[in-house]
C-alpha cells in the first residue's frame, strides 16, 4: 500500500525546491508555531467517550454519528479544506481504502470547517492551475460541515491559523472567510479516530502537525484488531 507520509514529504520538498526563500520561511514559521501548541495533550484520546453529534453533509442533509455507529465502528477524520495540498492527499488515500474499511464493518466520515463555497473560493484564487487540478472534488464517503469547528473543539483539536499562514493565503488570493463562511481562521489538527458503538475512542492518531496524517494501513490494522477483539 502506498505510504501517505511519503507523498506528503514529496510536496514539502517540492515547495522547498521551487518556492522563494521568503515564502518557505513563512511556511516553516507557521508550521513551527502550530506544532508548538499543546493539541496532543488536550485532545480526546483512546478510552475517552465522545458526544453524539449531528452535522450536515454536502447536500445539506443532517447526519448523526450514532446512526453510523449502528452499522459498526466509525473512522472519523478531520481536515482543513481542499485548499490544503496535504488534505487532498489525505482524502484521496482514504478514498482508495474505503472498500477495505467497509469490508471490516466500519464506515468513514470526514469533518471540515470548509463550507460548500470552499471549492469555488479556491477556483477563484491565484493558486497555480496545476495545484487546482489536484483538488479532490468527490469522494465515496460522507464529508460533514463542521461550522466554526464546533465538533473539532469538543475533541480538543482546534487552533487559530498563525499570521504567517494567513499572509500566505492572502498572497494566493484565497478567501478563507468565504470558504469557511465565517472569519475565525480556526482549523482542526488533522487527527483521525476510530469510535466504537459505545461512543468510546478505540484508536486515534493526533499529529499536532498539519503535515502529518494517519496512514491508511494503520487505520486498517486498527480496525482489524478491533474486529478480532470483539470475537
Amino acid at each position: 500500500m502506498k505510504n501517505l507520509q511519503s507523498d506528503i514529504q514529496g510536496i514539502i520538498q517540492n515547495f522547498r525546491d521551487t518556492l522563494p526563500p521568503e515564502v518557505n520561511s513563512m511556511i516553516e514559521q507557521g508550521a513551527g508555531e502550530i506544532s508548538s501548541l499543546s493539541i496532543m495533550e488536550n485532545a480526546l484520546k483512546v478510552g475517552d467517550c465522545v458526544k453524539d453529534f449531528t452535522l450536515n453533509d454536502r447536500q445539506g442533509r443532517p447526519k448523526q454519528l450514532s446512526s453510523y455507529l449502528k452499522s459498526g465502528p466509525v473512522v472519523l477524520t478531520f481536515y482543513r479544506g481542499v485548499w490544503c495540498p496535504y488534505c487532498n492527499l489525505q482524502l484521496k488515500a482514504y478514498n482508495d481504502i474505503i472498500d477495505n474499511i467497509n469490508n471490516l464493518g466500519a464506515s468513514l466520515i470526514a469533518l471540515t470547517p470548509e463550507s460548500k463555497l470552499g471549492v469555488s473560493a479556491l477556483d477563484e484564487s491565484a493558486l497555480p492551475q496545476e495545484a487546482k487540478d489536484t483538488i479532490i472534488r468527490e469522494v465515496s464517503f460522507d464529508v460533514l460541515y463542521d461550522y466554526k469547528n464546533k465538533i473539532a473543539n469538543q475533541f480538543g483539536l482546534v487552533f487559530t491559523l498563525p499570521q504567517s499562514h494567513r499572509d500566505l493565503l492572502s498572497m494566493m488570493e484565497f478567501d478563507v472567510e468565504k470558504a469557511n463562511d465565517e472569519n475565525s481562521y480556526t482549523f482542526a489538527d488533522p487527527a483521525t479516530y476510530i469510535i466504537g458503538d459505545d461512543l468510546r475512542i478505540k484508536w486515534c492518531f493526533i499529529p499536532n502537525n498539519y503535515r502529518k496524517r494517519a496512514e491508511p494501513q494503520a487505520i486498517l490494522d486498527a480496525l482489524e484488531k478491533i474486529q478480532k477483539d470483539k470475537k
